[in-house]
């Protein structure tokens, strides 16, 4: 079975680089600085999985997810935030978003919430 293909969308630094070392094992993993980046790569390319951040300059989360679920309707998408309300949550959920994970999360959680949502 190939490795499947994960986009990863945030202006963090630091959390681009956790998230990239934790799923770089099992995954083949991508990068965006932000969410116009991300969606410039989505025109080009469709990955299984986006884990995108809802809060980033420019364009947000919340577009990053309605982009994917528009353009590639069996992506997943989960949104990753430190700024989680139960209207974000719900907000987030009924643009198509797979899961909602609030920062700091363990590296558990999110390995079983990435692997539900790419079916393994």
């Amino acid at each position: 079975m190939s490795k499947k293909t994960i986009l990863i969308v945030d202006d963090e630094e630091v959390i681009r680089e956790f998230l990239t070392e934790v799923l770089s094992e099992e995954f083949f993993v991508s990068t965006a600085t932000d969410g116009d980046e991300a969606i410039e790569q989505l025109t080009h390319k469709q990955f299984d999985l986006v884990i995108t951040d809802m809060k980033m300059e420019r364009v947000q989360g919340e577009e990053v997810v309605k982009f994917t679920k528009e353009t590639y309707p069996t992506s997943e998408v989960i949104v990753i935030s430190g700024y989680s309300s139960l209207y974000s949550v719900g907000q987030t959920v009924n643009s198509g978003a797979f899961a909602f994970l609030s920062k700091p999360f363990s590296i558990k959680e999110l390995m079983n919430t990435v692997n539900e949502a790419v079916g393994m």
